[in-house]
């Protein structure tokens, strides 16, 4: 029975209960940047009637507790920050929030798509066995190919990977974090990203020579290790 006096999240999970959606982690980051205490609802990929059927398309899903529904990831944060504003997500203001619409696209539509090139061949592994036809089958098709041929060429993908987090780095020196001194949306967002590939696939994508390296230890141990305690794959 859902605890009506706590916001309700619904997280997709693996076969063991990692979390897993690279759109899931920043919600999870940006829930504990607040102090937020939520129910989470962990979820396979074959359970997903139970998001659909409390009012939403997709994961993350965030069910408050006046019944408000909130079904995409950067729905959820900005209604966290409107409603707790306190500590903000967004430091600076309207240029913070800028600043995460930019990163957001960023890892969207560039860094998302090579990281899939890299490591997608490894997800069925981490999968519960009643999701990994569903998952294999559903992203064949969509693909046009097999898995193993689609991620067969993922080392070559190296100096792009390299490249597309170059202007992160840049970001990192100056502070220790993208946001600056202190971790705030943009850098949950990135973590999103890198954090799903690492619970999901054994694939190095940078050596720990990497300031990016550094960057991911540090955010791994926030939160008393809210993301160091889900095992790497």
């Amino acid at each position: 029975m859902t605890n009506a006096t706590i916001p309700v999240l619904y997280d997709l999970v693996t076969g063991d209960g990692r979390s897993l959606s690279p759109w899931c982690w920043p919600v999870k980051m940006a829930l504990a940047h607040k102090n937020i205490v939520v129910e989470t609802k962990a979820l396979i990929f074959s359970e997903k009637d139970q998001v659909i059927a409390a009012g939403g398309k997709t994961f993350p899903l965030l069910v408050e507790t006046d019944g408000q529904i909130f079904d995409d990831s950067r729905l959820i944060i900005h209604h966290l920050e409107e409603k707790h504003p306190d500590p903000t997500l967004f430091p600076g203001g309207i240029s913070g929030l800028s600043h995460y619409q930019f990163v957001f696209r960023y890892c969207q539509a560039i860094l998302f798509p090579t990281l899939v090139s890299m490591i997608l061949v490894d997800i069925p592994d981490v999968l519960d066995p009643r999701d990994k036809d569903y998952f294999i089958t559903s992203r064949e098709k969509r693909l046009g190919m097999s898995l193993a041929d689609y991620c067969a060429k993922r080392e070559d993908l190296r100096p792009t990977l390299n490249n597309q987090l170059d202007p992160f780095r840049k970001a990192i020196a100056v502070g220790g974090f993208i946001c600056g001194d202190a971790p705030a949306m943009s850098d949950y967002t990135l973590f999103g990203m890198l954090q799903w590939a690492r619970v999901t696939s054994p694939f190095e994508l940078y050596d720990q020579y990497d300031d990016v390296w550094d960057w991911m230890e540090k955010m791994l141990d926030l939160f008393d290790g809210l993301g160091r305690h889900t095992a790497k794959a």
